[in-house]
């Protein structure tokens, strides 16, 4: 048999997990191709150390793509200007390249000019040269009213922004400013973290209030003014001495271009083996051996609310296509489907982290539970960061 060739389109944490599954599940004799326009790989969470920082820098949060650890992974530095999933065909700034099957997993991309005034006044969180900045600022901080302002939905790390409240939170406290600040979030959400369910949603608050941070709910931004700090929403405004944001995410154009993107901005997928789909009511797959994973995807749960973008959800989708790819080239039969299973830490301060889990494909909604704080949650967390050092050389 003729050797496969596998292209995998982004190298982020869905990008790598398929990448390493898939070297691992194929014979030498098929290629597995990774094309990523970053010379540099980071996890997002580590951005929450910068701002606090318990990272010293950047460079010491990111690894070197050209340093991947499992042989036979070819890494191709270029970025996808087009896709035609019909013939499995990508367009590079590089070049073209053409596979047997493809792998979206090109992530969400960050729109923070989508919001007049947002580039320009707030500390974008999930960039990390800006989380690290943001320390910075911290430490000139002396008083006064900070917000946390999430600019759109759905956004990757659906917990991000409260673990950032509550971590900015302690900071004061452990520098002797709390008395002199104020700690308010503001979101487009319903409630925090919405699609994990009312009883999640109210066990933040409940942390939120033991740390007297204010929160405002379906509050949408439509402009920040830098000259006289205030956030202007449909409604109302808020003024702010320091701002930290979490922009609008979309889709990459490349994507959108391809006419692959459907009204809920992103890929429709199907739900356990995250092919792309032509009908997301009958679940018709449209281009056989193409798949999106990870933040690009959009998984309709049964409560109509989509799977969040996280990590944990990429990296089991990954392993499901990686799964199903080797096995078509073995022509062996698929070993199994996506369960829509997840967890992830929610740090809180003072050395400790929530640990949150449930199956996010139950009927008729996502079963899902919060624990309350401890350290051991925390020192989880830190390990589970520690998978970069099986990916990348250091």
């Amino acid at each position: 048999m003729a050797g496969k060739t596998i292209l995998i389109l982004g190298g982020g944490w869905g990008g790598l997990t398929a990448a390493h599954h898939l070297r691992g599940l194929v014979s030498s004799e098929h290629r597995v191709v990774m094309i990523e326009r970053s010379t540099t790989f980071s996890l997002g969470v580590s951005n929450l150390g910068l701002m606090t920082g318990e990272r010293e820098s950047v460079r010491h949060i990111q690894r070197d793509m050209a340093k991947l650890k499992r042989p036979g992974i070819e890494w191709v530095h270029a970025e996808v200007r087009g896709v035609d999933p019909a013939t499995r065909a990508v367009e590079t700034d590089a070049g073209a390249l053409a596979g047997d099957y493809l792998v979206l997993a090109l992530g969400a991309e960050l729109a923070p000019d989508s919001i007049s005034g947002f580039a320009e006044s707030a500390h974008n969180l999930y960039e990390a040269t800006e989380a690290a900045a943001l320390h910075d600022e911290l430490k000139r901080f002396q008083g006064g009213r900070i917000v946390v302002l999430v600019a759109g939905a759905p956004f990757r790390c659906p917990a991000a922004p409260y673990e950032a409240a509550m971590l900015v939170e302690a900071w004061t406290r452990e520098n002797g400013i709390r008395d002199q600040v104020e700690i308010d979030l503001y979101t487009p959400e319903s409630i925090p973290m919405a699609v994990a369910g009312p009883a999640v949603g109210r066990a933040l608050c409940a942390l939120m209030d033991e740390r007297r941070i204010a929160y405002h709910f379906n509050q949408q931004v439509t402009e920040i003014e830098q000259a006289s700090r205030t956030v202007r929403f449909a409604d109302e405004e808020t003024s702010y001495d320091l701002l930290i944001g979490i922009p609008p995410h979309r889709a990459p154009s490349p994507l959108k271009q391809a006419g692959l993107v459907d009204p809920s901005g992103y890929v429709p997928v199907h739900p356990q083996t995250l092919e792309l789909l032509s009908d997301v009511n009958t679940l018709e797959v449209q281009y056989p051996g193409v798949y999106a994973i990870g933040d690009v995807a959009a998984i309709r749960l049964l409560n109509s609310m989509l799977l969040p973008k996280a990590g944990v959800f990429a990296e089991g989708e990954a392993q499901v296509v990686a799964a199903a790819i080797a096995a078509d080239i073995n022509d062996q039969p698929r070993p199994g489907v996506y369960d829509g299973n997840g967890f992830c830490y929610v740090e809180v301060g003072d050395g400790l982290a929530a640990y949150g889990t449930g199956n996010f494909y139950a009927y008729p909604a996502p079963r899902v539970t919060l624990e309350d704080p401890s350290a051991q949650g925390r020192r989880a967390k830190q390990e589970y960061e520690q998978l970069l050092d099986i990916w990348f050389d250091t």
